[in-house]
């Protein structure tokens, strides 16, 4: 069971003693030598267990640990202590922290708290996914499959011969639902994904061809309601290697976004560069922009919905960016946003090149 951990201390020889006891362990190991460093390194880097001494100069671990909660709830936190008492025990549990080990502790001793810490957080894991397949199923499938079937039927006629106009329109419905209907499906599948099962994710695949033009080409956004053009910069030669129908996902996500929260008549920038290694893909459009705070704070979370003036009745699963982390990272890449609130976003996607 690989994992990430941080132990954050400010005593070298107890860093010292963690990384040894975990040297032929399957994780990977990071230290901070006090509560502020600590802080800082779990916020710009993802932990799934970060263990902290209670007390330290500055910053101790209680305020590591209230500190977490708020801004990175995901996060795993454990306490040790050479100051082990019931209270100190009670305050760590009541702020969250899953465990608490009492110095000196022994090798076996830290192992199984970080074991059994490894194993409630695969287990939460399992439980979110069946709540998260659950929710699709019923607030998503049996919907957009209601709509499909009444679509289809309109089409065929069986309510009257349509004018050119309206089967326009009803085949514009039809397919708005067939990708509906395939978000759902993929999404499952990567609710469903191991980390060391990427069959699917070795696949050759050109991203403006494969997936880049698969989006903007299609009539909804190529002539999407708020007359917005895309304008786009794209190196074709770049290919990676990856699932294009996830990826699809990804920048349709993205595109739509930038339609959704966009000022008319202003264009979407779409650009597809290399950068080392790398290709970094952004998309740009001016509009209500994202707050510093919701950039830090709630981007990219599951259920989360950005409330921003000039959003108000703009309807969302707060599911699509998370969903997109989630694909972005199983390709072993990364996400981020920039923004001037009130002016213009733009979102990354750095992804390994072939």
């Amino acid at each position: 069971m690989s994992g990430r951990l941080l132990f954050i201390d400010d005593e070298d020889i107890v860093l010292k003693s963690c990384r040894r006891i975990f040297s032929k362990e399957p994780y990977e190991i990071d230290v901070a030598n006090s509560g502020e460093e600590g802080l800082q390194k779990a916020q710009e880097k993802d932990y799934d267990i970060v263990i902290t001494d209670l007390k330290m100069p500055g910053m101790g671990g209680l305020e590591v640990l209230k500190k977490l909660r708020d801004e990175k709830p995901e996060v795993t936190v454990v306490i040790f202590t050479g100051y082990a008492n019931v209270e100190t025990a009670r305050d760590a549990l009541k702020n969250g922290a899953f465990d608490y080990i009492p110095k000196p502790f022994t090798p076996d001793e830290l192992r199984d708290v970080i074991k059994n810490a490894m194993a409630a957080r695969q287990d939460a894991k399992s439980a979110k996914m069946l709540d998260l397949m659950a929710i699709v199923s019923h607030e998503l499938k049996s919907p957009v499959s209601a709509v499909y079937t009444t679509a289809s039927t309109l089409h065929r006629g069986y309510f009257g011969k349509l004018e050119p106009e309206q089967q326009k329109i009803i085949e514009t419905i039809i397919r708005n639902c067939e990708y509906l209907e395939d978000i759902i499906r993929s999404y499952i599948d990567l609710s469903k994904m191991e980390i060391d099962d990427l069959d699917s994710f070795n696949k050759d695949v050109n991203l403006v061809q494969g997936v880049i033009r698969e989006v903007i080409e299609v009539p909804e956004v190529k002539n999407n309601i708020k007359r917005m053009p895309i304008v786009a910069e794209m190196d074709e030669s770049i290919n990676i290697f990856g699932d294009s129908n996830l990826l699809i996902i990804v920048v349709r996500n993205l595109v739509n976004n930038a339609i959704k929260y966009g000022k008319e008549d202003t264009p979407i920038k779409l650009s597809l560069m290399k950068d080392g290694p790398n290709a970094v893909f952004s998309v740009t459009n001016e509009g209500v922009g994202i707050s510093v705070e919701d950039i830090r704070k709630r981007l990219f979370r599951k259920f989360e919905r950005l409330k921003q003036k000039g959003t108000e009745g703009v309807k969302g699963s707060g599911l699509g960016l998370y969903i997109c982390k989630k694909i972005v990272e199983k390709h072993s890449g990364k996400i981020w946003v920039e923004s001037e609130e009130g002016k213009w976003v733009t979102f990354f996607i750095s992804l390994p090149m072939k």
